[in-house]
């Protein structure tokens, strides 16, 4: 941006619609703990649009990680004021992100120069996913597991509780401290882990779960991948290694019987 008084105005033009944004949010929060559905409604949809506002007035580089997400749970709520659970999902939003908002320090880079931003391209896809939500999931499970006391293999236990404080510690960190993290948890569950596990009978309804929420976190980081290739991939110069993911391939759950299976692929 030539000139410096052009550069002064812009910052000036985004630091006012930035405190209109957070003067928005601040009245919501004030009474979002009342009864009051159609003011909550009113300073949400308020809300919603001054962050709109905000986004508009930003470069894509330049918009904060929390702007996305905080836009998509007020779309949401603002879509159907009424339903309990979007309302939760908005408080719980605003809690998570209202510390980085009022923190917020706006630092342009006017070079032309574009970096990889590989963690704020990533934050943005995570709060769109379920990724946070499997994470725990993952963890309850795998903690119910070693809380059975069904499992006598001693290393095994030891190994899975090591995973258990790896998942907790990393659950909110950045793309690469995920993408180790969920490298290393698939790859010992399902290479050592799960031929032992899944053989205790009493465990079955537990491994059941475990199995769908393996699969299902899979799928979402997967599916972050590929957002992620989409979005990074075109800037990406031709000695830049493409970003590639390997599915998980959990083995298929055992079948009742050899012949059962026989008498099924005849049929």
């Amino acid at each position: 941006m030539p000139g410096g008084t052009s550069v002064e105005a812009f910052l000036r033009f985004v630091n006012e619609r930035f405190q209109d944004f957070k003067c928005r949010l601040t009245e919501l929060m004030r009474v979002l703990p009342l009864e009051d559905l159609n003011e909550k409604a009113s300073k949400a949809a308020a809300t919603l649009d001054r962050a709109r506002l905000l986004r508009g007035a930003l470069a894509e580089r330049d918009r904060p990680a929390w702007l996305a997400p905080i836009e998509s749970s007020f779309q949401q709520y603002c879509g159907s004021p009424r339903d309990q659970n979007l309302a939760v999902r908005l408080l719980e939003t605003v809690a998570r992100f209202f510390p980085a908002i009022d923190d917020h320090k706006w630092a342009f880079d006017f070079s032309g120069d574009e970096p990889f931003d590989f963690d704020g391209v990533y934050e943005r896809f995570r709060a769109e996913s379920r990724i946070p939500e499997l994470f725990d999931k993952l963890i309850e499970l795998l903690e119910q597991i070693v809380q059975s006391e069904e499992i006598d293999s001693r290393k095994i236990i030891q190994t899975l509780q090591t995973i258990i404080a790896t998942l907790k510690k990393n659950r909110t960190g950045s793309y690469f401290s995920l993408i180790g993290t969920w490298t290393f948890v698939r790859s010992y569950l399902k290479n050592v882990a799960w031929e032992v596990i899944s053989n205790v009978q009493v465990l079955g309804p537990l491994i059941a779960a475990l199995r769908k929420t393996l699969e299902e976190l899979d799928t979402n980081v997967c599916d972050l991948h590929q957002k992620m290739v989409s979005e990074l991939q075109p800037k990406l110069t031709a000695e830049f290694p493409k970003i590639v993911y390997a599915p998980l391939g959990l083995p298929p759950p055992p079948s009742a019987s050899p012949i059962e299976d026989d008498n099924k692929s005849r049929g």
